[in-house]
């Protein structure tokens, strides 16, 4: 069996704002959303410049988040991968990063989407498992 590759698991879609957002607007679009991280970049499609997640968010709790802009908490260096890639590859990624999401990207860098743990650990399960127990 051929191993699976990013396109067939990962979530497809971004949610993205602009560098100047306010974390107040990012944080609502979070809770609205259900959504753990935002892509940073400058239009939608552009190469991504960072991304906000909930702890860079959390970070600012207690704080007047109007005041602090997107850019001012993005993790910066946004680590990609190709939707083709294997997602052994992803795996590998996210494990020497020490990162639970990779922006999804295709053959000209453009985001299409994000993969999470999450969604390995479902991808995981689809998978024959034997337990043994003693």
């Amino acid at each position: 069996m051929a191993e699976r590759r990013v396109k067939d698991i990962y979530h497809k879609g971004v949610i993205f704002c602009r560098p100047n957002a306010p974390l107040q607007e990012v944080v609502r679009v979070m809770a609205d959303t259900d959504i753990h991280a935002i892509v940073v970049a400058e239009k939608e499609g552009a190469e991504p410049m960072g991304v906000v997640s909930h702890v860079d968010a959390i970070a600012h709790y207690g704080e007047d988040l109007s005041q602090i802009k997107a850019a001012d908490v993005m993790t910066p260096n946004v680590i990609t991968i190709p939707e083709n890639a294997p997602v052994s590859e992803a795996v590998k990624k996210m494990l020497e990063s020490h990162i639970h999401r990779l922006v999804v990207v295709d053959e000209r860098g453009t985001p299409l989407g994000i993969l999470s743990t999450t969604d390995v650990i479902r991808d995981m399960r689809g998978s024959k498992w034997v337990w043994y127990m003693g």
